[in-house]
């Protein structure tokens, strides 16, 4: 070998992760087939309208709803942002397919799961879009259709089945179809359970327009989500405001329309500001009360986001061959191996990032907690028992500001 110097890259001492698809999604809709293209209960993904095209769904009759999800997904969020699609028939044999149907179990498999099971756990949220068959006649219960009760239930159970059994976690979006615009028939969602779901009022159409919509913008939502980090509201001001330059609540714009009184029953709707163009959403609540931890869709978001994080991490140990001190307890190094793992995991994934909220006066707080408990007998009982914290954001929903005059020395 010739004399000379060899120098070799290293790797690995960064330490650097893959970022999480935290703005991956999918919609469930029932919708026209085109011809082999586009065929039912088969999983798609598109990234841009081009994809759309690709896929033949186009402005017609038939797919008006789906496309209108589409567009007004990739104009909010933009054109790379990953969706799964999955369609269902509008009748079964000759009964119009509702909505509830599709999160109802059918010997034992429940129809969204395919599409969930198809992305492998990698959808982190599911848009229900309304899309029935032309003789599908909505029964009104509480202002709106009453499938979307059912479905709010039948979503919430599955999505708790689907976290606990498939360890990914997600949220879901229903529309309040056929809302009649009587604020006061509408359920009040903040006295409910379901932490899982949210429902949207307000759409980019109008009721009695060329298309009739009972639907709501239920794409300009999921764009906006998709494009924002895990902890940002969709609210957020500063963030501007939505693409779409109309939002209607049945016939009459937005401004013209009592929001206040939808978000204080725990809808997701839109708004505007005084002083600022363009529409807003109002918030992100979810159908549950209003002291659960995981009231509004943010506090969903990252906590779903932690989970998957410590669960990716602890599952390295699993079936370790665990040190133990001679009461058959964990061993304390052990446990700090563990603990740091998970700690520095959220840190690099979360916290750095600015999803979690680190005390910026301690320079060791990493907005993270974990803790071993060592007192276990993990010889007998076989068991690791962890426990962990994150520290989220807090969001200035109510700004006071006392406004006078400076008093005036005699």
């Amino acid at each position: 070998m010739l004399p000379g110097i060899n120098i070799e890259f290293q790797n690995g001492a960064l330490g650097q992760v893959v970022p999480l698809p935290d703005g991956c999604f999918g919609v469930v809709t029932m919708a026209d087939e085109v011809s082999t293209t586009f065929v039912h209960e088969t999983p798609y993904i598109v990234k841009s309208m081009k994809d759309v095209a690709d896929l033949g769904i186009t402005d017609t009759v038939g797919n008006h709803i789906l496309y209108k999800f589409l567009e007004e997904f990739f104009t909010e969020g933009g054109t790379g942002q990953e969706l799964w699609i999955m369609a269902f028939p509008k009748l079964d044999v000759s009964t119009p397919v509702k909505m509830s149907d599709l999160f109802t179990s059918v010997s034992g498999e429940v129809p969204v799961a395919k599409l969930m099971n198809a992305a492998n756990g990698k959808l982190r949220g599911l848009f229900a879009l309304w899309n029935p068959d032309a003789t599908y006649t909505p029964v009104i219960t509480d202002g709106m259709d009453a499938d979307v009760a059912l479905t709010k239930t039948k979503a919430q159970a599955f999505l708790e089945d689907y976290t606990n059994t498939k360890k990914a976690p997600a949220f879901c979006v229903l529309e309040a179809y056929a809302f009649t615009g009587i604020k006061t028939a509408l359920a009040d969602l903040t006295y409910e359970t379901n932490n899982r779901v949210a429902v949207l009022i307000g759409d980019t159409e109008t009721r009695t327009g060329v298309t009739a919509s009972k639907g709501t913008a239920l794409g300009v939502l999921a764009g906006r989500l998709a494009k924002n980090s895990v902890q940002t509201n969709i609210g957020r001001v500063a963030d501007g405001p939505v693409k779409q330059l109309s939002m209607y609540i049945l016939d009459d714009k937005v401004e013209d329309y009592d929001v206040e009184s939808l978000h204080d029953k725990g809808y997701i709707t839109f708004r505007t500001h005084v002083g600022k163009s363009g529409y807003f959403f109002t918030d992100d609540p979810l159908a549950t009360e209003v002291a659960d931890d995981y009231h509004y869709l943010t506090m969903r978001r990252v906590i779903d986001k932690a989970f998957r994080i410590a669960y990716n991490t602890l599952l390295n140990f699993l079936l370790d061959d665990v040190q133990l001190t001679n009461q058959g307890t964990v061993s304390p190094i052990y446990a700090k191996t563990i603990e740091g793992q998970v700690i520095n995991a959220i840190y690099s994934q979360m916290t750095a990032n600015g999803e979690l909220s680190a005390d910026l006066t301690d320079t060791n707080d990493k907005a993270v907690v974990c803790v071993v408990d060592l007192t276990n007998n993990v010889a007998a009982t076989s068991k690791l028992n962890v426990t962990v914290q994150v520290r989220p954001k807090g969001y200035a929903r109510y700004i006071d500001v006392p406004l006078g005059f400076v008093p005036v020395n005699n």
